[in-house]
């Protein structure tokens, strides 16, 4: 069922975001915003970017439309032995990639973080710690390989536990070095203890392969005649644009950090920041919807149900609306109230509290467009087209890297983060055009129903929320940081409990949750 996938991913993930932000609350409670956090930052995310391109996007994209048709023709048997084809020839070309890059780590980091050539010191860290970190990107990405086949049998838990296992691990290391003062020493090993998170994940994606009686086996024969396999080469064709087509968001982000690492220390970490927050509702929502929403519609578009598959993408283009608009609002109004209450203590000073909410009200202005791109990706895949997507994540970059450079002079790092939101409508209008024009899908009306009823409702809460929070804090008789905490845990509690009473009020019949099921041969 849709609701069933997207609350047992959404849960999951949302677990993981808490997770991931006590992790941060840590690293800016010990390491804060400045040239360790710069490098420590960087390391994380060049892993990082393949983790969120591939395990929350691409793998997905072009490995379940192939293998569920393998399913379909030929069965299980030999959907299983294509998955251990990928996988063996995955093993082998990313541990060579892996190592190529080890190597030449140095140039790897003067392309994405420029500005730290200035500074030998900052240089060097950002290179010994990425050499650590980098090892993830061959972990990570045969766990999304295998999550990707779970995913084709209908079990999804597994690989949204992947994530939390990672946060534990690095929550668990800055514990117990929670008081060191050797900032050095605790970023190295904090990126040490990423990869360690990475052999994870990989032990608990196999367990779970074979406790669903599906068989995963070495086979490096395959490799000298892989080049004749039709399914493995189209699943090759469908990966690479796909990377491209739904990573955009991430791109743009790594493009944002090659241009911040020109800017003043603490840059790159106020956009981390930034983006960790604006990550919670995206994270959650976009990918829970593109995960339960891909193999369904892969099943029915291999069943030519081009009715049933509209029905899906309208269902979820319509989850994503109810929750994206009033997590915007939320997040507009309280950014700095937010990013206070999750970061500022410790090394993380209010000067960075107010650098970083600035970069979160930019960033939350594209989340409905960043949430309705994973949306609208999946059916251009589910069709195997991953050439449109593609052609119009080029051109959004495009037009993100011109706004970059027309606004960092202006805006620094806030600028970087306006252009990213901007770039991201223009991918989100672009690809709802092209899906009804020339795929011809036809979106129910009753998408625009929704939409107007809960910005009514998200205007309306937002209003009443604010001022609530006015009141109380004027009337409050300590005004402190602690009460003052307090007070946004309310509101946001209020806030959601109004949103809630709205949304009943005008009525959501067009929410109705039905079965949304994997058809099985």
């Amino acid at each position: 069922m849709l609701f069933k996938i997207i609350s047992i991913v959404g849960s999951l993930t949302f677990l993981s975001r808490i997770l991931g932000y006590f992790r941060d609350l840590l690293i800016a409670r010990v390491i804060g915003a400045g040239l360790i956090s710069d490098c420590f930052f960087v390391a994380f995310k060049l892993p990082n970017l393949f983790r969120r391109i591939l395990g929350e996007g691409a793998m997905n994209a072009a490995f379940i439309p192939v293998v569920s048709g393998v399913r379909t023709k030929s069965g299980k048997k030999s959907a299983d032995a294509f998955f251990s084809n990928i996988f063996s020839f995955l093993l082998v070309a990313l541990l060579a990639f892996v190592l190529i890059l080890e190597i030449f780590m140095p140039l790897i980091i003067t392309l994405i973080a420029p500005g730290f050539s200035d500074n030998p010191e900052k240089f060097n860290h950002s290179i010994n710690l990425t050499r650590l970190t980098f090892p993830f990107v061959l972990f990570i990405c045969l766990t999304s390989l295998m999550g990707a086949y779970l995913n084709t049998l209908g079990k999804f838990a597994s690989m949204a536990v992947t994530p939390i296992i990672l946060n534990l691990s690095l929550i668990f290391t800055l514990l117990i070095y929670f008081k060191s003062e050797n900032l050095f020493f605790i970023s190295s090993t904090l990126s040490f203890v990423v990869s360690i998170a990475g052999i994870i994940q990989v032990i608990w994606m196999y367990y779970n392969i074979r406790r669903n009686k599906s068989k995963l086996s070495l086979n490096f024969y395959f490799l000298k005649t892989f080049k004749s396999d039709k399914e493995i080469t189209k699943f090759f064709k469908l990966l690479l644009p796909a990377i491209l087509g739904n990573g955009a968001y991430q791109i743009n982000l790594l493009i944002d950090m090659i241009l911040a690492s020109t800017l003043p220390d603490g840059s790159i970490s106020f956009l981390y920041y930034a983006d960790r927050v604006n990550q919670l509702p995206l994270g959650v929502l976009g990918i829970a919807i593109g995960t339960a929403l891909l193999p369904v519609l892969s099943s029915q578009v291999k069943k030519n149900q081009k009715k049933e598959a509209e029905k899906s993408i309208s269902k979820a283009i319509k989850f994503g609306i109810l929750f994206s608009i009033p997590a915007f609002f939320g997040l507009l109004i309280f950014s700095e109230n937010i990013i206070s209450f999750l970061f500022f203590r410790g090394a993380f000073e209010y000067k960075d509290v107010q650098a970083t909410s600035s970069a979160l009200i930019a960033l939350c202005c594209g989340l409905p467009a960043f949430i309705m791109i994973k949306i609208l990706v999946i059916p251009f895949f589910a069709n195997e087209d991953t050439k449109t997507p593609i052609k119009i994540s080029l051109f959004c970059m495009s037009i993100n890297l011109i706004l970059n450079l027309i606004l960092i002079r202006e805006f620094l790092h806030v600028g970087l983060a306006i252009s990213t939101s901007a770039s991201a409508w223009i991918n989100f209008i672009l690809l709802f055009y092209i899906l009804n024009k020339n795929l011809n899908y036809s979106f129910d009306i009753s998408i625009f129903k929704v939409f107007l009823k809960v910005s009514l409702a998200s205007l309306t809460m937002s209003y009443i929320v604010l001022k609530t929070y006015e009141f109380m804090i004027n009337n409050f008789e300590m005004y402190t940081l602690y009460n003052t905490n307090f007070i946004l845990i309310l509101c946001i509690i209020f806030g959601i409990i109004i949103y809630s009473a709205l949304m009943y009020f005008l009525g959501i019949k067009e929410l109705e949750i039905n079965k949304w099921k994997i058809q099985k041969k």
